[in-house]
């Protein structure tokens, strides 16, 4: 089989890229997958050694749409593909259906998210995008009922390399030695983007209730985003410099889930909430905002919030003295890539009706 994966989104350490480095890493074995994606960041191509004679196309969709238009119709034309996987975050998604409308191949539209910056837009090409697509994807139901509305479609599980993610007990000693972290200290991890739908700042209220219950707590953010700075400023405002620690995004970071006790995800809005489903089968207790979709709870240490610091930080205090068997969480909902891939793959098939 032959599949594009096409990312509308720049191509580094975040959802959706990461999405399609997971099933890559496990499709490429057997099958011929190009990428088409703007700005592939060096890290996330680390984790993704290039088989089966893979291209990546690098096309600067915002600069200049025509252009964008023009070159991803040339590659489609050229490649000859059996499968066209579209992946966003909404319908501006049929620019890309557009391009590719003359192909033989099977178009699939695949959304990642709740909210999206273009609504207006994205209302406008709705009802192209849900006719002009032969298949309809979503990474959970609630992405789904918002982009397709009544429409059919199916949920695609974010698999993930579930044996990459397992808890370390050496390695969490080592990182707490490295950032100087005595074992003593109730680590609180977050992993994402620093802008709006992540949320951050919210993390620094939450600090600031902590401080008042005597806990002793360091609160890591790993990411790279337009709001990074302006969170860093906000913790030194606040005088919360010793409370937090900030990491930028790094291709390490399955190893980072070892280092935390708690992991949290207070977003305003989120597609599923990848970074969760890892953390558990981390065996991490999760604390994630009321927005998180409930799919993302694949665990009994799952617990879902409203965004009000002090129901968090009085939860966060009690996870602190709740006994935690890292190497024994139950987790009643397998999101192994191996298996997902298997079924990734299967529904390909059957889109192309073998």
């Amino acid at each position: 089989m032959k599949i594009l994966e096409i990312c509308t989104v720049n191509f580094k350490l975040t959802g959706i890229p990461i999405h399609i480095r997971n099933y890559y890493n496990e499709l490429k074995k057997e099958h011929h997958i190009d990428i088409v994606a703007r700005n592939f960041d060096h890290k996330i191509l680390r984790t993704m050694p290039l088989e089966n004679k893979t291209k990546l196309y690098d096309l600067p969709r915002k600069k200049n749409l025509i252009k964008y238009f023009l070159s991803l119709k040339k590659i489609v034309k050229i490649g000859n593909y059996d499968v066209i996987h579209i992946h966003g975050n909404s319908a501006t998604m049929s620019l890309e259906i557009l391009a590719c409308s003359n192909s033989n191949a099977k178009i699939i539209t695949h959304t990642h998210n709740t909210e999206y910056q273009a609504k207006f837009l994205s209302k406008l090409l709705s009802h192209y995008l849900n006719h002009h697509t032969n298949a309809r994807f979503a990474s959970s139901m609630e992405a789904g009922k918002k982009l397709y509305g009544n429409n059919d479609f199916q949920v695609i599980k974010n698999g993930i390399n579930v044996a990459n993610v397992k808890y370390n007990k050496n390695v969490r000693n080592r990182l707490r030695n490295k950032y100087g972290i005595r074992e003593s200290t109730f680590v609180i991890g977050h992993i994402g983007l620093f802008w709006k739908q992540k949320n951050q700042e919210f993390l620094l209220k939450v600090a600031k209730l902590l401080i008042e219950k005597d806990l002793p707590f360091k609160i890591v953010l790993i990411g790279d985003g337009e709001n990074k700075e302006i969170i860093q400023q906000q913790i030194e405002s606040s005088n919360l410099e010793k409370y937090f620690l900030i990491l930028p995004s790094t291709d390490k970071i399955n190893e980072y889930y070892s280092m935390f006790d708690l992991f949290v995800l207070p977003s305003r809005w989120e597609g599923l909430g990848m970074v969760a489903i890892e953390a558990q089968y981390a065996g991490l207790p999760c604390l994630l905002s009321e927005f998180v979709p409930k799919a993302a709870k694949i665990s009994d240490s799952v617990t879902f919030l409203p965004l009000d610091a002090n129901k968090w930080s009085n939860e966060i205090v009690t996870k602190s003295y709740t006994s935690n068997d890292r190497n024994n969480l139950h987790i009643y909902e397998s999101y192994d890539i191996e298996s997902c891939a298997k079924e990734l793959e299967k529904q390909y098939y059957q889109i192309l009706g073998r």
